[in-house]
């Protein structure tokens, strides 16, 4: 017959089928386990589609392999990291948690900076004496339940302070003052500034030493201070030498403490426009003799409001001038005479030395020694549109005849 496709088949002709399948016609069935042998037949002889879906299988099956190799983890990304290394501002670099929840204060004037960078609530240990200052109380009532392990001179039971386990500890100063601290496994670090310049990095230092809102907080305030420093100093760029009044700063008396050249008094002094008579006497807290005092006669005196520190309990300024007022050749004195002895305003510490208030200080200061440079400047307005900014705290009239000490003389 002509016209019919033709099979290569077995002896009888039949076309060649597995031997598991029935035969076309037949009515049979399979043999036992004849589903599980076609599974095994040659691909070669399956159907077109059938091997079309194998091909698709197994392509799905080396693109799922190859994105299981792709994330291998060899090639995973490296865990976050818990740490970071800063330097202090007398250089050492110290390796702190990046998350720092505990600190312990060895600086009084520092702890102001922890506050207003909103550190606060993280301060497990405070100096002695500080919580004596009546606004800082008032701003940060949480110092009052604060153990104040850092007695005169930064000196500390470890014992006591490991117990507290601080995550870092803001050191007094750098050099050997740390080394306690960094024997003891505690990180420590020198945030403390010692000049004018050194005041908006140390700030910054801080905010990134205890992270989060700290960052930005510490470069408004750099903003700020470098604004009012840019300000006074054209205000005062072409003064002439001969108009600068001579000033000396006392720390307190009995006996007469002053700060000689290159301290942070004398770098404000001199940035407010005047000429520190006490430049010559080398260091911070000299005492020098009331006949020193005579002979330098200065043109203003400026009497800081003592104490708050870790030996000396907060006072009134009025109370170094009440005892300077008995010493024989006081009522001498030109700036006596003149009525040109000031009261230097006290904050949350005193403004004159070693906190972000030295921000006021140096307006302060304009004003005093060169009063028509300055008549726009409103020391109250500002005073209190600075703590409003920088400790969410609104200062009652009350609050601002304390700090600038109205009404004593």
């Amino acid at each position: 017959m002509t016209g019919l496709p033709t099979h290569r088949g077995g002896p009888h002709g039949s076309p060649h089928l597995p031997s598991n399948e029935p035969h076309p016609g037949s009515g049979r069935t399979g043999t036992p386990g004849s589903a599980t042998r076609a599974l095994f037949r040659p691909v070669a002889a399956w159907p077109v589609a059938s091997r079309q879906v194998l091909a698709l299988g197994v392509a799905a099956t080396v693109a799922a392999l190859a994105a299981g190799c792709g994330s291998s983890s060899s090639d995973a990304s490296p865990p976050a990291p818990t740490t970071q290394v800063v330097t202090s501002v007398s250089g050492e670099k110290t390796t702190i948690p990046l998350k720092v929840d505990r600190i312990a204060e060895q600086f009084p004037a520092h702890t102001v900076t922890d506050i207003m960078l909103g550190a606060g609530d993280k301060l497990v240990a405070i100096p002695q004496n500080v919580k004596t200052i009546p606004f800082l109380r008032k701003v940060f009532p949480g110092v009052n339940d604060l153990p104040e392990l850092f007695r005169n001179g930064g000196k500390v039971n470890m014992e006591e302070l490991l117990k507290l386990k601080p995550d870092v500890v803001s050191t007094i100063s750098g050099g050997d003052t740390m080394t306690p601290f960094t024997q003891a496994g505690l990180p420590a670090v020198n945030m403390a500034f010692d000049t004018f310049p050194q005041l908006a990095p140390s700030i910054q230092l801080a905010g990134r030493v205890y992270g989060g809102t700290a960052v930005t907080k510490a470069k408004e305030y750099a903003d700020y201070v470098n604004a009012k420093l840019a300000m006074v100093q054209s205000r005062l760029a072409k003064l002439p030498e001969t108009d600068k009044p001579s000033v000396v700063h006392i720390a307190s008396y009995p006996p007469v403490v002053v700060d000689g050249g290159k301290s942070l008094i004398d770098g404000w002094i001199k940035i407010a426009g005047g000429t520190d008579s006490a430049s010559g006497v080398k260091g911070t807290h000299v005492t020098v003799s009331m006949e020193q005092l005579l002979q330098w006669n200065p043109d203003v005196l400026i009497i800081e409001t003592p104490g708050g520190d870790q030996g000396l309990a907060a006072n009134s300024a009025q109370s170094v001038v009440d005892n300077l007022a008995k010493s024989p050749g006081w009522a001498d004195l030109k700036a006596v005479k003149a009525n040109r002895v000031y009261l230097n305003p006290q904050g949350l510490y005193p403004w004159d030395r070693f906190g972000p208030e030295e921000a006021l200080q140096i307006q302060w200061a304009a004003k005093v020694l060169h009063p028509d440079l300055f008549t726009d400047v409103d020391i109250r307005s500002e005073t209190r549109s600075f703590y409003q900014k920088f400790f969410n705290y609104h200062t009652t009239e009350a609050d601002l005849d304390q700090i600038l000490q109205v009404g004593s003389k």
